[in-house]
């Protein structure tokens, strides 16, 4: 009787673990967040005004339009924009990967801007430009193509 009994329970077992494999086989996990398209859009805002600004200061290197001093609100507002767009990634669930690169720009804008303090009244010329706007380029275009995968299903 105790014998039946196990062989039931064992019976039981072997159509339950097929079943529960089917059901969870159908179930997908999610590991990242959904496309967001105000990041996309955000980063692609951020990225041109960088751009706007490495070239400006180009321009003007040397002369008191390109001085730090005279140069602190693009920072300002860098780092304005960059916390917003790191609040609204983190507040989204699996996000985890959009915020590191948002962290990694905010690094680099902030490298920029310590490079820039240093350099006083010499500005940025365009020798240093050129490897901070590859090192930043490479960062927006990462983030860009996160979020274009994620939009893709990818």
């Amino acid at each position: 009787m105790v014998i039946n009994r196990n062989r039931s329970r064992l019976a039981f077992l072997f159509v339950l673990f097929p079943l529960f494999f089917l059901i969870a086989s159908g179930c997908s996990v999610k590991l990242i967040s959904d496309y967001d398209e105000v990041i996309d859009k955000s980063v692609t805002e951020l990225q041109k005004k960088v751009e706007a600004f490495l070239i400006k200061m180009e321009g003007s290197a040397g002369s008191s339009e390109g001085e730090y001093i005279n140069n602190r609100s693009f920072y300002n507002e860098a780092r304005v924009e960059i916390s917003a767009m790191r609040l609204r990634a983190e507040a989204i669930p699996e996000n985890n990967i959009t915020v590191q690169h948002i962290n990694e720009i905010e690094k680099n804008i902030e490298n920029l801007r310590m490079l820039h303090e240093k350099r006083g009244q010499k500005g940025l010329t365009k020798d240093l430009t050129e490897p901070v706007r590859a090192i930043i380029n490479i960062q927006f275009k990462a983030m860009l193509t996160l979020e274009f995968a994620k939009k893709h299903g990818k």
